[in-house]
């Protein structure tokens, strides 16, 4: 199995504040809603927030309250913006699609749409009521490698990502890709038997 992140990996850039931008640009305060955003950011740099508090308050500025309808509609328009890299077609565009996954961090809200026909793990809103009310599930760390193993999937022939917060995947991972600025790098290979 073929395991790829998604953000700086089969696309170029983090994805996730431009679905924010995408969805919430044209609503009220959304200036001073980036900058708390990007202040957050800086606080989740230094230690001092999760990851998971991070995304649960991008959702809470510029996602909460929104109707089922309008993200998936927006996931929709969203992911016909963005464009794959050369990552995605040295690698991932000619594997047999029961051979690869993609796991991200994102949300699946629109990767369902770059991917429509390929499997496809990411981040999930919360809904009540049809509107969306918070963070259901933050595809982060070790959450990918549980995710994968409900899914039946507990080794990894080949992982692409960018980011060491993959280490869970990693270390179930028989070959790794690093991916920084397009270029590949492998930074775990397969143990050679030596034949003893």
């Amino acid at each position: 199995m073929q395991v790829f992140d998604f953000d700086k990996t089969l696309i170029d850039k983090d994805t996730l504040f431009g679905f924010y931008r995408f969805v919430a640009s044209k609503a009220p305060f959304f200036s001073l809603k980036r900058l708390i955003l990007r202040a957050a950011a800086v606080v989740y740099k230094m230690g001092m927030l999760s990851n998971d508090d991070l995304k649960a308050l991008g959702i809470r500025l510029f996602l909460k309250g929104k109707t089922r309808e309008s993200i998936e509609q927006a996931g929709k328009e969203y992911a016909q913006t963005l464009s794959l890299n050369e990552i995605y077609n040295a690698f991932y565009k000619d594997l047999d699609s029961q051979l690869k996954i993609v796991i991200s961090a994102s949300f699946e809200e629109y990767l369902k749409f770059v991917f429509p026909q390929e499997r496809v793990l990411g981040s999930k809103l919360s809904y009540k009521d049809g509107r969306v009310k918070g963070l259901a599930l933050n595809m982060y760390g070790p959450n990918k490698r549980q995710a994968l193993k409900e899914v039946g999937i507990l080794k990894v022939d080949q992982f692409f990502t960018d980011s060491y917060a993959d280490r869970p995947l990693m270390e179930i991972s028989s070959l790794v890709y690093l991916i920084k600025n397009g270029k590949v790098t492998i930074i775990k290979e397969p143990i050679e038997s030596n034949g003893s």
